[in-house]
């Protein structure tokens, strides 16, 4: 297969660049498919998740609504927000692993405290 290249970005950053063989992404009339050589244009997209194929490999990107934009040069995708969702399970799993570590570190603390106030009298106004 012949690729082109396709940049997808939003204000903040650029989720994905690099030449594809395939990108497919939703419409408000339902999904649509570009090889090299598709008719310029530009279009909107919808929310959702734009699926590029890159050789073998396939890459899954979540969008919100955007504007497509093909020219001769390729393809670009302009939205709001906007994330690999490989790398996004990733972190989340990373994330996941750290809230894991912090509580176990807070209940550590909190055991520790209270071995130190056993042998404390509090005053009666406390309660």
């Amino acid at each position: 297969m012949s690729t082109f290249a396709l940049r997808i970005a939003t204000p903040a950053r650029d989720v994905f660049s690099g030449n594809v063989d395939y990108v497919s992404v939703n419409t408000p009339d339902g999904r649509a498919g570009f090889l090299r050589g598709a008719l310029p244009r530009v279009a909107v997209i919808s929310e959702g998740v734009i699926e590029i194929t890159v050789g073998d490999e396939k890459i899954s990107i979540y969008s919100t609504d955007g504007i497509l934009s093909i020219t001769a040069d390729g393809m670009t995708i302009v939205t709001a927000d906007g994330y690999d969702l490989a790398q996004a399970r990733d972190e989340s799993a990373m994330l996941d692993d750290n809230a894991g570590l912090r509580y176990k570190y807070a209940k550590a603390r909190i055991a520790s405290s209270l071995i130190k106030m056993k042998g404390k009298k509090l005053p009666e106004e406390t309660f």
